[in-house]
């Protein structure tokens, strides 16, 4: 089991600049962290501090992963946003060598897809959907190692993640609990409040 954490532009210094910068990722890993999970994008927009993230993360000898954040509700939009994560990744020179610990599609509750549910618009097998056509369509690409990341009521209760794609590693959100409940989980956020390096957040631990 490994202990890492994971980061987006929300965490930001004092002046606005990346607080994870290469010294406090080093300091990230003294503290016994292996791996930082990093936001790639959302809405076809790459994370204002992805870069400086990653670089910092490589440097200071961290194994990484990037994650992109979903807004799909249909096939078509997930395969549009795969299709921007693999053109982005291969304008930055990231290949599966760099990703050691994966490209994860989040595709985790927020207002329009609870709305959607909720009026019928989205089904379970319509999320599902969803997550296969990105994952397929990255491994179509030449990237192996592609997962999906979700809150475990989502996941479990709302799609069909588990008997419909078996194969597809799985990053599961569960806090409070002493273990997570998604069966044979890659990735475990098990807290959204964790410290690393001075600054508090989502930790995790990778199996």
């Amino acid at each position: 089991m490994k202990k890492g954490f994971d980061i987006s532009a929300w965490q930001e210094d004092e002046n606005g600049a990346p607080y994870y910068d290469e010294c406090h990722m080093q300091q990230a890993k003294e503290e016994g962290n292996e791996f930082v999970i990093i936001k790639l994008g959302e809405n076809y927009n790459v994370d204002k501090f992805f870069e400086q993230h990653i670089t910092a993360a490589l440097n200071a000898g961290l194994e990484v992963g990037v994650y992109y954040f979903s807004h799909a509700y249909d096939e078509a939009t997930a395969v549009q946003e795969a299709e921007w994560v693999i053109n982005t990744l291969n304008s930055y020179g990231y290949t599966d060598y760099h990703l050691q610990d994966g490209i994860w599609y989040d595709y985790e509750e927020h207002r329009q897809l609870r709305n959607m549910i909720n009026a019928g618009a989205l089904t379970s097998q319509g999320m599902t959907n969803c997550i296969s056509r990105f994952v397929n369509t990255l491994w179509s690409a030449g990237f192996q190692n592609v997962g999906v990341y979700s809150g475990y009521s989502l996941l479990w209760d709302e799609t069909y993640a588990y008997s419909q794609m078996p194969s597809v590693p799985v990053w599961c959100a569960q806090y409070g609990a002493t273990e997570c409940d998604y069966p044979d989980v890659k990735i475990w956020q098990y807290s959204d409040s964790g410290y690393v390096a001075g600054a508090e957040v989502d930790v995790n631990y990778m199996y």
